[in-house]
């Protein structure tokens, strides 16, 4: 049997996102995640790295705790998926301001899935 994907628009949403990417996001290796463009990090951050103005969301380890948080990437890209920057987190932090992918469907078979695995 296939695995089941975890968004059943992520191509869609992304189309410019790499295969890799995917299949890390989809996996659960990799989360994706919207930028509050508002939220003062990110302005800050846009002054040392003018590409993020134009950065919709990034990708990024959620398995990665706050002690290795130095030796981490973050994976700007843009509204259709193409990669603007790769920053690492010993010059940021996401703290702050990131917010769920509204335009991103939860398959409803995983979500289905993952409550028989943890029951």
């Amino acid at each position: 049997m296939d695995k089941i994907l975890k968004y059943e628009n992520l191509k869609d949403r992304f189309p410019y996102l790499q295969d890799g990417l995917i299949n890390s996001i989809q996996n659960e290796l990799l989360e994706i995640k919207k930028i509050k463009c508002t939220c003062e990090t990110f302005k800050e951050a846009c002054l040392c790295h003018p590409q993020l103005k134009y950065a919709d969301c990034v990708i990024y380890s959620p398995y990665i705790d706050k002690k290795n948080h130095e030796y981490e990437t973050f994976i700007f890209i843009d509204s259709k998926g193409k990669i603007l920057e790769h920053i690492s987190g010993r010059e940021m932090e996401l703290y702050g301001m990131l917010e769920a992918v509204n335009e991103l469907f939860v398959n409803r078979d995983y979500i289905i899935e993952k409550q028989y695995a943890s029951a």
